[in-house]
C-alpha cells in the first residue's frame, strides 16, 4: 500500500453472499519472447503489491492524543467494514482522502482534507453505502455504537508515561503489525476487492499516472463515468454474509507465497552483482531460483548461437506454475470480477520475475565462457535493479545497518514527520530512555 496507495484499493471485510458481478474474460498473452518488457501502463504488479501489503503498517506508511480514558468494545456479530488501504487516516490535501471523497461526495475535494470535515465525510459514507464501519489505515470508525457492538470496559486510566513526542506510543504499537501477516484480527474478503488500478474499471486514470512516480498516483482527475462505475461496484456488495461467494482461492496466501519465493533471493542476487566479476556466483543463484522449472529437455542437447527458443518452456513453466490451476472451466466459472483482477495481477507479476531471471539464465547457458569475465556483471545488475524497482516491494526498505535491540526501524511519514511525507527513508530510533528524536 504505498504512500499514495489510497488510490489503489477499497477492501471489504464482509463475508458476502451469492450476488455476482458481471464476469470479465481473463486474457493472458501467449507471448513468450524473453525480450518483451511489460507495458508501461501495466498495473498488475501494483495490484499484487497492494494485496500483499494489506493490514501491514510499514508498506502503508511508505505509500501514503491522550485523555486517559479507554473504551473497549466487542462485536456481537460480523461487521461490514469498508477498508481503505494506505495512509488513509492522514488529513492531507494531496491524496490520502481522495477515494473517501469520491464515495462521500462523488468528487475529489482536496480542500476538505481536514479534521473539520471528518465526521461529515464519515456520516455521508455511512448513510449512503450501508456499512457498519469504515477502516482508515488502522483506525476503525463505527457508524453506530449500539448496533453490532457492546461495551466491554469504559475505564479511566493513570496518565501514560510522558514520551518526548506523542508519536512514540503510536510507534510502539504500530511495529507489531509492520510486516506480514499484519493485523490478523481482521479478515478481508478479497472476492469483492475494488482497485482503482483496475484499468477496466477506471480507464480515465491511466493517462494521469503515466510517467509519474508511484507515490504520486492519485484519484484526482477521474472522470464522471468512472466515478459512477466505482460507486456502483461498492453499492453492489451483498449486505448479508455467506461463505460461498467466489472461488474459495486463498489469494493472500497465493500472493505471499510468491513473495516468499523471490523477495530474499532477489535481494541477495542484487548484492552479489554489486561485486566485480561476480557473474559466476550470480548464475549459480539464478539456477537455484529456477530449479523447479529448468526442464531437462531445455538444455539437452546444449543450445548454441543466439536463439533463445530453448528457454521458452522454462519461461512458460516458471510464469504459470502457481496459477495454472485457475485455467480450468470449473474455477473460471466461480471467479468474481475482483478475483479476475487478482489472478491477472498474480500472473503479470510472476511473469515479469520469470522473464527477467530466465533471460539471464539463458544468456549464461548460451555463453558459458562469459561467466568467468565481467561483461555481464553490469548488464545483469541493471536488470535486477529494474525488476526490483518495478516490483517496489516494501520488504526491501529497511534500516541498514540493522537496529539495536532497544531501537526500532522507523519509517517517517504522516502525521509525525510531514516534512518527509513524500520521500521517507527508514532510520533507527530509540523507543526507550534515552529517547532519540522522530521529527
Amino acid at each position: 500500500m504505498k504512500l499514495k496507495s489510497w488510490l489503489r484499493l477499497l477492501l471489504l471485510t464482509v463475508d458476502s453472499n451469492a450476488a455476482q458481478f458481471n464476469q470479465v474474460p481473463l486474457t493472458f498473452p501467449d507471448d513468450w519472447n524473453l525480450n518483451t518488457l511489460p507495458s508501461p501502463n501495466a498495473t498488475g504488479h501494483l495490484v499484487f503489491d497492494t494485496i500483499s501489503s494489506l493490514l501491514q503498517h510499514w508498506p502503508n506508511t511508505r505509500y501514503h492524543y491522550v485523555e486517559c480514558w479507554i473504551l473497549t468494545l466487542v462485536t456481537t456479530r460480523p461487521l461490514r467494514v469498508l477498508y481503505f488501504d494506505g495512509s488513509s487516516a492522514t488529513k492531507m490535501p494531496d491524496g490520502p482522502m481522495d477515494t473517501q471523497d469520491l464515495l462521500a461526495w462523488g468528487a475529489v475535494l482536496p480542500e476538505r482534507a481536514t479534521v473539520e470535515w471528518e465526521y461529515e465525510r464519515l456520516n455521508r459514507m455511512c448513510d449512503t453505502l450501508g456499512f457498519d464501519a469504515m477502516q482508515l489505515n488502522f483506525e476503525v470508525m463505527l457508524c453506530n455504537f449500539t448496533d453490532g457492538v457492546q461495551i466491554q470496559t469504559f475505564l479511566r486510566l493513570e496518565d501514560e508515561p510522558r514520551f518526548p513526542h506523542h508519536g512514540y506510543a503510536f510507534i510502539h504499537s504500530s511495529t507489531w503489525h509492520d510486516h506480514h501477516p499484519g493485523e490478523t484480527r481482521i479478515h478481508l474478503d478479497l472476492t469483492y476487492a475494488i482497485s482503482l488500478y483496475d484499468i477496466a474499471l477506471a480507464p480515465s486514470l491511466v493517462s494521469s499516472r503515466y510517467g509519474q512516480a508511484r507515490r504520486d498516483h492519485r484519484v484526482l482527475g477521474i472522470d464522471e463515468r468512472d466515478m459512477a462505475a466505482v460507486l456502483a461496484r461498492v453499492q453492489a456488495i451483498p449486505s448479508h454474509s455467506s461463505h460461498c461467494s467466489g472461488s474459495g482461492i486463498d489469494w493472500r496466501t497465493l500472493f505471499q507465497g510468491l513473495r516468499d519465493r523471490y523477495a530474499t533471493r532477489l535481494e541477495v542476487l542484487r548484492s552479489v552483482l554489486v561485486e566485480d566479476n561476480s557473474v559466476q556466483r550470480a548464475f549459480v543463484l539464478i539456477q537455484t531460483l529456477l530449479g523447479p522449472y529448468r526442464l531437462h529437455s531445455a538444455v539437452v542437447p546444449p543450445p548454441s548461437g543466439s536463439d533463445t527458443a530453448f528457454a521458452v518452456p522454462v519461461f512458460r513453466l516458471c510464469a504459470t506454475a502457481h496459477t495454472l490451476f485457475a485455467n480450468s472451466e470449473s474455477v473460471q466459472a466461480t471467479l468474481t470480477a475482483s478475483e479476475h483482477l487478482l489472478l491477472t495481477a498474480a500472473r503479470e507479476t510472476n511473469r515479469e520475475i520469470c522473464r527477467t531471471l530466465v533471460g539471464m539464465w539463458a544468456e549464461g547457458v548460451r555463453y558459458p565462457a562469459s561467466l568467468s569475465g565481467s561483461r555481464l556483471t553490469g548488464k545483469w545488475r541493471s536488470e535486477v535493479d529494474r525488476l526490483m524497482d518495478w516490483l517496489g516491494w516494501s520488504v526491501w526498505m529497511k534500516c541498514r545497518p540493522a537496529c539495536a535491540a532497544d531501537e526500532s526501524c522507523y519509517l517517517p511519514g504522516g502525521p509525525f514527520s510531514m516534512e518527509e511525507w513524500n520521500c521517507p527513508v527508514p532510520r533507527c530510533v530509540r523507543l526507550f530512555e534515552p529517547y532519540s528524536g522522530i521529527d
